[in-house]
Formats: structure tokens, sequence, C-alpha cells
């Protein structure tokens, strides 16, 4: 019952293949994210911009008689609106490519951010001229963000145009969405269309850049701790869950496959249900029936007979809910003939090979360093 192998940890050899994002139309970024304004310094901007072979790398504009780059733009606003200045970055490219833009238009730089330019609007209006150049675009954009959408989101729970946390609305490309938090409302705000890869891109263009520039993604099965925080969390179906106990995260992984990351990067996965358990644990639901608690299925043990046979603690069961037994599979029930269900390795007495055993099947071990990586605290 000690012995905490399985055969997850045969298969965890085989790296698993990176899984792609996925676009939530109601969860754009985290409200972390937008407010964030200590993301970059201004010489992170300015590499950043740098990397991307961006004209913004080396353009100037006269702002009260001084000179300042754009990285000192982008970041000064950032600074003076408590906007993220990555956020700045993001619409500078979905509105008019200016990062990856080696020879903008002058177009492009009036109109950095699309401030002030509605669908119906001509760019010619006399009435939208004094909103017009790179600085201007930058600035009214993160006060419009900060003393605007977030102040009335903050106060009234909504926009003028009606976004908000859990009110749904139909953009003008007809979906209908419950943006999450503060920061997808202000997005939706700002332009009230969901957008795809085909025709207007819109917010899921902005999503399609964020994710591109700023978002590491990691697969399945990685270990994620906030740096400062005790914490651990699984990613699992695109969701973080949370181990509630150190037993439930120790006897399934190595603490050494645990990643650091930022807040903000942790807040861009949902939260999904907790880890409460060890795995092994025995679990006695309401009806009486006794499960073994295999990774993320749970296995019922056919008789009393059967749970002393294999030589469980009755001191170790755990009565649970059934709320508890419904977030996990239904796996084979246990009888006399699993031999071994929560693992063991076995060592032939006359070959000497070494065999990773459960449920009456073997895994023959073909090299000693799979046993010393995977099984290193146990011996056959």
């Amino acid at each position: 019952m000690k012995q905490i192998l399985t055969s997850i940890l045969l298969l965890a050899i085989t790296a698993q293949p990176l899984q792609a994002a996925q676009f939530n139309a109601n969860n754009i970024i985290s409200d972390y994210e937008l407010e964030d304004y200590t993301s970059l310094s201004q010489d992170s901007v300015q590499r950043f911009l740098e990397s991307k072979g961006s004209f913004l790398a080396q353009f100037t504009e006269v702002i009260n008689n001084v000179r300042k780059t754009a990285a000192q733009i982008i970041y000064e606003e950032s600074q003076l609106y408590r906007i993220n200045p990555k956020v700045i970055l993001a619409m500078l490219q979905k509105e008019q490519s200016l990062i990856t833009s080696a020879s903008p238009s002058q177009n492009q730089l009036d109109w950095a951010t699309g401030f002030a330019v509605c669908d119906s609007c001509s760019k010619s209006d006399p009435t939208i001229q004094q909103y017009k150049g790179f600085y201007n675009q930058v600035s009214l954009f993160a006060e419009k963000v900060q003393n605007n959408y977030l102040r009335d989101l903050k106060s009234l729970g909504k926009t003028y145009t009606g976004w908000g946390r859990g009110r749904t609305k139909t953009t003008i490309d007809r979906f209908e969405i419950t943006p999450v938090n503060n920061a997808t409302a202000v997005l939706y705000t700002y332009n009230p269309w969901r957008g795809s890869d085909t025709g207007v891109g819109a917010n899921y263009n902005f999503w399609k850049i964020w994710n591109r520039y700023f978002v590491r993604n990691y697969p399945d099965g990685t270990l994620l701790q906030e740096q400062g925080e005790q914490g651990v969390w699984l990613l699992q179906n695109e969701k973080r869950r949370p181990f509630k106990t150190r037993a439930a995260l120790y006897s399934r992984y190595d603490a050494s496959r645990i990643i650091q990351v930022s807040k903000n990067e942790l807040e861009t996965y949902e939260v999904g249900p907790s880890i409460e358990f060890a795995n092994y644990s025995l679990l006695r639901a309401p009806y009486g029936t006794i499960y073994l608690l295999v990774d993320d299925a749970i296995r019922g043990i056919e008789s009393m007979e059967v749970f002393r046979t294999i030589g469980f603690n009755p001191e170790e069961v755990i009565d649970v809910e059934e709320k508890d037994l419904a977030l996990y599979t239904i796996g084979a029930n246990i009888t006399l003939a699993s031999a071994y269900p929560t693992g063991a390795l076995l060592q032939d007495n006359k070959t000497g090979a070494v065999f990773f055993v459960q449920d009456g099947k073997r895994y023959g071990l073909i090299d000693r360093s799979i046993m010393n990586l995977r099984f290193k605290n146990q011996k056959p």
C-alpha cells in the first residue's frame, strides 16, 4: 500500500506534445494582466521592438518640446495610467501591425491604437483629427481604459456601452459574449467584435497576438507554482487544479518537476477541481463500497475478503461524500486476480531482469536508466 508506483510513470518517459491554447471569447486576458503596469521596463519595451524588427524601435516624436522614443512613450503612458505596456504593444499590432511593420505608412502611425476610429467613421473626419498621432493614440487609449472603462466597471459594474463581468451582450458580428472579468469587458467596449481568423480579426486577433508574444503555453501534466507562493497546480484539460495536501502532490509527482511562473502566467488558466486525496488512497462511499484511487480513476474493491487478502489497512480508509467521488472516472474493480493493484517492482532471481507489475500484468524495464529515473527510491 505504501508503494507509490504506477503505470503513469512509465508513460511519463515520453514527452507530451504541446497543446495549443484555445480561444475563450469570454476570457481574453485576466484583470491582473490588463493592469500589470510593472511587467516591462522602458529598456524591455525597446528590446522587444528591436527583436521584432519594428519601425517603432527607431521612431521618435516631439512631445511638449521633448523628443521621445516610441518605447519611452509606451512605457511612460503605461505607468501614468497603470496599464500593462504589453497590452499597449498588443493593441498597436492588432490595430495597425506596428510591431511587425518595418516601414509603416503615416496613416498607421497616426491611428496607432485605433482610438476614436469607429466602423462608420472616416479618418478624415475633422472632429477626430485632435486624436491623431502616435503619442495621442497611445496616451488616449491608456487613459480611456483606466479612467473611463475600469472606473465604471469598478463603480457601476459595467461600461457606458453595457459591457461588464457576468453580463451577456451580443457583438456586432452576432456572438453572445459573457465576460468573466473586467479586462475582457474592457476589450469588448473598445472593440465590440469577437472576430475570427477570417474577416474582422478584432478581439480574436488581440488574443492571438497576446498569446504569440506574451504567453508561454504548457502541456497537460505540467506542475506550476506562482513565484513566492506555496500552492502547486496541475495543468489538466486547459485548467489548473490545486493540490490540497502535500500527500496529494508527492504521491503522484516528483517535486523537481514544479515550474515557477508569474501570477499573470498562472491566471491565464481557469481554476479546475482540486486534487484532495493522495494517490492510492482508500475512499469509502456512503453506500459502503471502498475504492482505491489510482491517478484519476477509482476502482471498487470487490469484497472485504479481497480487501484483507491484498493487505489493505482498514485504518487508512477515508469516508467521503458521493460528490467527492464524482470527480473521478470509474475503473475496473479490484478482485483476487488483481495482483499488485498499486504496482510493484519484481526481479527475476535467475536472469536479474526487473519488471513493473500491476494488476497481474508485467512491463519489462529495458534499461536501468529508466529504473533509476522513474523508480529511484524503490528496490525490486
